[in-house]
Parts: structure tokens; sequence; C-alpha cells
């Protein structure tokens, strides 16, 4: 099976919308039965085998085993795909300590990862050519796959960025390519075509797609590692907004502390919560005479990246535990913010912070769950729900059993279930480097084959 074939342009016909469900339902399930193509199209039985029947014969999908599904009657067959038949899709995440770069194939099983922690994201052309030149070895050196195999590349980025026209106002912005999308830049660079979405917006789809889904609707993503940013999915969607530039949380002014954030502003939340506030605070407390593990690499003017903090933490450093303890709480208060605003069932933190879980959980927690006091002194919680950690056991149990109970429908002698408690769960992502790039490949497939749809 060709990428032609299966990214061809939209294509508006009652075969088109069959076959490209067929097609996303095998690389978010792994395989299909004719009834979930029904169900999921609108379209008979009959119209969905007819297809179904036509890819067959073509090669483009195989039987896959034979279930009886009743005591009586036929087997019910189950397709799926040859994955070597099939086009790849490669991810990159670039962040601003390292570079992840990886194939998947396509049911989304990693063919390939690379991880590059010399690399250092920089707003600059160097660091474009830099990241191309990386790109090009990966792709030239894959054992097997010729790059004819790859159906195109998607780039995660930082910062402002308008996916559907492949422009970014933030990264590789740069006078002389200003009227230009990012991705055409790219994709003459390459040879392939690329696409490129907003790093914190790619973490949230990964984490709803890698089994969220199936139990919610309704998601934040904060992502805390150098920078600060939100991924929102809402009633099983992931927010965009207008241009693209939805999610920007951190760069929302919450403090008159005259510190001049990377956007050009001060006072954003950015410049008290990120891993690039933990640095500069840490900077100036190690100048004023604080002891630290990273003392010596502060004065001799190395640069200390999260990698280095996170470290040190590991090793009980007064001061870096000090430090993302208070990321953690300040966290925490703007958090309650946004479940006030958002109502979301669950909210997932990820970014390389989290890898201080055990200090940065705690204080956040405290927050959500802390108390406020209206003028009369009368005392109410911080968020008007109970707050779960889902990454205890107990409280996971707790918080999926809920208080459901039957209720009676007035009038008839039907119950239906009713849970009166309003909860929300918290948890650090279990999304790694891998499941990143796999998923920043996936939303490059899965919105072409949407657009086949349209």
């Amino acid at each position: 099976m060709t990428k032609e074939h299966l990214f061809c342009p939209s294509e508006r016909s009652v075969g088109g919308t069959v076959r490209s469900s067929i097609m996303q339902h095998i690389m978010q399930n792994g395989s299909f039965m004719v009834p979930e193509i029904a169900t999921a199209t609108g379209f008979s039985l009959t119209t969905v085998a007819k297809y179904v029947s036509e890819m067959l014969a073509a090669g483009q999908i195989v039987e896959t085993d034979r279930i009886c599904l009743h005591a009586k009657g036929r087997r019910t067959v189950r397709y799926g795909v040859r994955p070597e038949a099939c086009p790849c899709f490669m991810g990159v995440d670039m962040r601003a300590f390292e570079l992840n770069i990886g194939l998947v194939d396509f049911v989304g099983q990693p063919v390939r990862i690379e991880r590059h922690m010399d690399f250092r994201l920089e707003n600059t052309r160097d660091t474009l050519d830099e990241g191309c030149r990386r790109i090009q070895r990966f792709v030239a050196t894959l054992d097997g796959i010729a790059p004819e195999r790859i159906a195109g590349i998607n780039i995660n980025v930082p910062g402002r960025v308008n996916s559907r026209t492949g422009t970014s106002a933030t990264t590789f912005n740069f006078e002389e390519t200003v009227d230009t999308p990012l991705t055409d830049i790219l994709s003459e660079r390459l040879g392939m075509r690329v696409f490129i979405e907003n790093d914190t917006k790619a973490m949230a789809y990964g984490a709803y797609m890698s089994g969220l889904n199936r139990q919610y609707d309704n998601l934040l993503y904060i992502n805390i590692g150098w920078g600060l940013g939100l991924g929102i999915v809402i009633d099983g969607k992931l927010c965009h907004g207008k241009d693209g530039y939805s999610g920007e949380f951190g760069h929302i002014h919450m403090y008159n502390n005259n510190i001049l954030c990377h956007c050009g502003k001060t006072g954003c939340i950015e410049t008290e919560v990120s891993g690039r506030a933990i640095q500069r605070k840490l900077i100036e407390r190690i100048h004023s005479g604080k002891a630290s593990l990273l003392a010596p690499k502060v004065r001799s003017g190395e640069t200390v990246t999260t990698a280095d903090i996170i470290e040190a933490v590991e090793r009980e450093d007064p001061l870096c535990i000090e430090l993302v303890m208070q990321a953690g709480s300040e966290l925490g208060h703007h958090i309650a913010g946004l479940i006030n605003l958002f109502n979301p069932e669950v909210i997932v933190i990820g970014g390389g912070i989290t890898a201080a879980r055990k200090y940065i959980m705690p204080s956040l927690l405290k927050e959500l769950r802390g108390k406020m006091h209206t003028i009369q002194g009368e005392e109410l919680n911080r968020v008007q729900m109970q707050v779960y950690d889902l990454d205890n056991e107990e409280e996971f149990r707790e918080f999926a059993k809920g208080a459901q109970r039957p209720l009676k429908v007035y009038g008839t002698d039907r119950y239906v279930a009713y849970d009166p408690q309003k909860r929300i769960g918290v948890m650090i992502s279990k999304l790694g480097a891998s499941q990143a790039i796999s998923v920043g490949a996936y939303a490059f497939a899965l919105s072409q084959l949407d657009a086949q749809k349209q």
C-alpha cells in the first residue's frame, strides 16, 4: 500500500469515507470488523462490506481472525493490515535540551528511536539547519526502509503554531520567511511532506489517545518543562482555537515581579512556574550564598539544564527540592483556576519537571485541596470538588468508584445510575519520549484521514 494511495486528496465519496474510517480504526485499534465501521460511518453493513471486499481484493487489508460472536451462525471476520506493506510515519520532538526522532509503523509500533541529548533548541537559522541535518541523517541510515515508504513527518515545536496553515509565529519565524509556511520550508529541505504541531498539544493528544480516551472526554494537559503550556481536550476533541494558539497558559500575566518573559512581557506565569524559572531562582540563590550541588556549575558559567536540576533533586539537594516544591505549589494555585474555568474530568501533568514527582505533586495537591474563607469567615474548599491523586492506587479506586447509586425515574419502574459526587483526578503523564514521537506521527496520519472525510 503506497502513501499516495492512503493519503490521497480529499475524497468526498461514500467509498472514501468508508476507506478512511477503516484505516483510522486500524491505526487506533489494530484491526476492525464490518459492524464497527458501519456504526462509525452510519452506512449499512452491505455498503461497508462492499468496500471491504474491494480493499481485500486489492491487498490493502487482510483477514486476521474469525470470531464466533453467537452460539449459532457464521463467524465474524476481523481484518487488519500487514504493517510492512503500509506507510511509516516519522515524528520529531524538539525540546529545549533534547531532540527526539522516531519512526513508527502503521499500527503505531516504534521501528527506531533516536534521542539527541546534545541538541539545544534556539530560535536561530543554525538550529533549524542542525535539526534538518539530523533528520536527514536519520532517514539515510534507516535499515531496509526506503524514504518513499515514509508518508510524512510531524514535527513538534514549542510556541504559537497553526498546524492547519503550517505556520509558526514563535519558533523559526524569520524575517525572510515570514510569509512562507514553515512546513513548506521544511518539506523542501527534507524532500518529504512535513507537518508541525505545538509540543504541548501533541502531548495532550498523546495522553488522551494512549488510553484516557476510553474513560474521559474532558482533559487538561499541563506541560511543565523548560516552559509552561496547556493542552485542552473538550468533548473528545483537541482544542486549537481560531489560529491554533489556544493553551498559552504560561503567558497569562499573573505576577507583578517585573521579570521579563521570553515572550516579551513581564509577570507571566512562566516566569515563576517553569524549568526556566527554577533555573533563574537557583542561580540567584547560589550567587547570594546558598549551598547547592549545582553551585560549581553555576559559578563556572555553565548552562544548568532541566536534567541537571532533576539529578540534583534525586541526590536530595535541599535548594533544588525547595524550588521544585515552590513551583508545585504555584502550579496548583493556577490549576485551581483552570478547573473552575474548564471543569475537566482529569488533569494530566507532563514535561521534564515531573521527573521530580516526589516533591512537586504533594505541594501541588496541597494547594488544590486547600481552604479559602469568605468575608464572614466561612471556610470553603479551594476547588469545589473532591481532588484525587490518580497515581495513588487507593485514591484511583475511590475516584473510579465514586458515589454511584440507583435512582428511580419518576412515574416509572425504571432505575438509572446516578453519581452525585463532584470529583477530579490529577495524574502524572506516563507518556515517554518514544510514545510522544509516535503520537506526533499519528497526529499527522489521523489528520490526513480526517481530511479525506470532509
